[in-house]
């Protein structure tokens, strides 16, 4: 499968491997990206397809599936770095603290003025969420995605521990129903009517449930208790208001997807499990393949490495940018002097010298590449790709 977009570089729907050749080939359109390869057209088209991104989202590894609405073309996991962050954490606080115990060690200890602020999460678990945001935000731009379903698993703990036998959405059903919906929704319209811009009051339905509207979070917004009652059973253009389009989010349990795999009869990954989420989930798989993305982070912010007697032991790092050219960005180096005559293509890995090193697709490192002979052809964006076969 092949990524596309039209002149203006607004995704359509993507393509087989043959057609994008014969594209290419005929002059109809030029290599936007070369991983995950993406072509652009030179004419502008419109899609009137749509597509929905699902994701089964786990601690270490999180499944992605892409369907339309009778075929999954493209499978994805995405391997967090949560136990790396713990682990550097937990060195930074032996650190820390092996530091003051050697130079303030009788100080009084304080803990009471330490807050955290509003949403805080650990960098762990914050980690683990961008990750899947910035994917879902990646494929949106190569893809006409208009919703993303996400699995979720929760339970009414007030009722289980009573003694209650619960079953199916039973478990959702609690006393905080609907609450971290309301405050969702109270939030996201910054406490506003989104009619008048006015102090929000109530949770109003877009499209009225008269006319069909659902009860999802696509459908709710904010809205005064005037306006609420002026828009009644109305719809938009009836009411002479416009709101701006979201991204549909919908939800879907642990239990029904669990269901939906066995159903199937398909083996425990989380690609499948992405797949299987919702009530949608009988779909043609079309594709064999598997990308592999893999957290690799942004890096440190040691300036130097230091020997067992902490003198440093290499220069220190004055940018993470040398020459125009950044660790992970891939390039191309044409090497036309001495005795690496040779083009080269891949990561490349930048030292303060100009001098870089250069990890091939063989996984072959060739070092001691000038800057000079090198061309960037895309910037690296903290995660490291792979694909496998099913």
């Amino acid at each position: 499968m092949v990524f596309v977009l039209d002149k203006s570089k607004k995704p359509l729907a993507p393509t087989t491997e043959a057609k994008a050749r014969i594209l290419l080939k005929k002059g109809k359109a030029v290599v936007h990206k070369i991983f995950l390869f993406t072509i652009r057209l030179k004419e502008k088209k419109i899609c009137t397809k749509s597509f929905e991104i699902k994701f089964d989202i786990g601690a270490t590894v999180t499944g992605v599936a892409i369907v339309d609405a009778i075929k999954c073309f493209f499978f994805a996991e995405i391997t967090h770095k949560g136990k790396a962050i713990k682990k550097a954490m937990d060195l930074r606080k032996a650190v820390r603290r092996d530091r003051r115990n050697r130079k303030t060690r009788y100080r009084e200890p304080r803990f009471n003025n330490r807050t955290r602020p509003n949403g805080w999460l650990p960098p762990s678990v914050k980690s683990r969420a961008e990750n899947v945001i910035n994917f879902a935000k990646k494929y949106a731009k190569l893809i006409p995605l208009k919703k993303a379903t996400i699995e979720r698993v929760s339970f009414d703990i007030s009722s289980m521990s009573s003694g209650k036998k619960l079953y199916g959405v039973k478990y959702q059903n609690g006393n905080l129903k609907d609450r971290k919906l309301r405050e969702f929704i109270f939030k996201k319209n910054n406490y506003k009517c989104i009619y008048c811009k006015n102090k929000g009051e109530e949770i109003e339905h877009i499209v009225p449930r008269s006319k069909g509207g659902t009860n999802s979070v696509f459908n709710l917004t904010l809205s005064c208790r005037k306006c609420n009652k002026n828009k009644g059973n109305l719809s938009l253009k009836e009411f002479g208001k416009k709101v701006g389009k979201d991204f549909e989010v919908t939800t879907g349990e642990g239990w029904q997807t669990y269901l939906n795999k066995r159903e199937l009869n398909l083996p425990k990954e989380h690609y499948y499990d992405a797949m299987c989420i919702g009530d949608n989930y009988k779909y043609k798989v079309v594709t064999n393949k598997i990308l592999q993305v893999k957290a690799q982070g942004r890096g440190n912010r040691q300036m130097c490495k230091m020997d067992r007697f902490e003198f440093p032991k290499t220069k220190a790092k004055t940018s993470k940018i040398v020459k125009e050219f950044q660790t992970s960005d891939i390039v191309k180096a044409v090497v036309t002097t001495g005795k690496k005559i040779r083009t080269y293509l891949g990561k490349v890995a930048v030292r303060v010298s100009g001098n870089f090193n250069i990890t091939t697709k063989t996984a072959a490192t060739i070092q001691g590449i000038n800057y000079k002979y090198c061309k960037t052809i895309q910037k690296g964006d903290r995660y490291a790709y792979s694909m496998a076969t099913i």
